[in-house]
């Protein structure tokens, strides 16, 4: 295996025992979702690629998405997952998790990530219900499109929903990640959606237009561009 390769599968495993599977694995982690790196680097997954804390120290530098944060404590490294955590014991507090108290924090875009099929489950419950994930996800801007958006929506996504920052600072709790990420534990409304920007290919059109029908018929702004155009 190539060390690329390797490094995946370990920055894999890092991802869903720090954000999943702590608990399940018999982990102790502590409430801002820190684990000790010694414990983790005895858990099977992390011992059969043979993970050392150099690896972990590389994996989490050269992460793209800033997944990770490590930190030293009395001699000994902790690392925790910087957002996506469905692990019900964990609460970030501010050394992880800044809550925007203040208008002036907030960003001039957020925009939450998702599919079309998500869609219409959105439009049908009229709201963005926040799953499996402790928050909903929130990004000030489109991942790979808007400079310097590098976290907050999977690449995949063809949908994406930007809210009204001044309602939504008004409506929900929202939080900042350090890796730049916003989050909400609360649902969000239709109301607050300022526009919905549906990415369209050669193979997903019938699905658009009737995206598009659904959001013309709650009255919300809808937007279709090309696979590869800017948002």
């Amino acid at each position: 295996m190539t060390e690329d390769k390797r490094d995946v599968h370990i920055s894999k495993s890092l991802a869903y025992l720090l954000r999943h599977g702590a608990v399940k694995e018999g982990l102790d982690i502590d409430s801002n979702g820190y684990i000790l790196v010694d414990v983790l680097l005895q858990h099977n997954r992390l011992k059969s690629l043979h993970c050392t804390l150099q690896d972990v120290d590389r994996v989490v530098a050269n992460n793209a998405k800033k997944r990770f944060h490590i930190k030293t404590q009395e001699g000994h490294s902790l690392i925790c997952a910087t957002q996506g955590h469905s692990i019900d014991a964990i609460a970030p507090a501010d050394e992880v998790l800044q809550k925007v108290s203040d208008f002036k924090q907030m960003p001039s875009m957020l925009v939450h990530g998702t599919t079309l099929n998500n869609l219409k489950l959105i439009i049908q419950t009229g709201c963005i219900k926040k799953m499996r994930r402790n928050q909903i996800h929130l990004a000030p801007g489109v991942t790979g499109v808007d400079e310097g958006v590098v976290s907050g929506m999977r690449i995949s996504s063809n949908v994406y929903i930007y809210l009204k920052p001044d309602e939504a600072h008004k409506t929900l709790e929202v939080f900042r990640s350090m890796n730049d990420v916003y989050l909400t534990p609360d649902e969000i409304p239709l109301e607050l959606f300022e526009k919905v920007v549906l990415r369209e290919n050669a193979k997903n059109k019938s699905a658009v237009n009737e995206a598009r029908q659904l959001l013309e018929n709650r009255n919300i702004p809808c937007f279709t561009v090309s696979h590869g155009d800017q948002c």
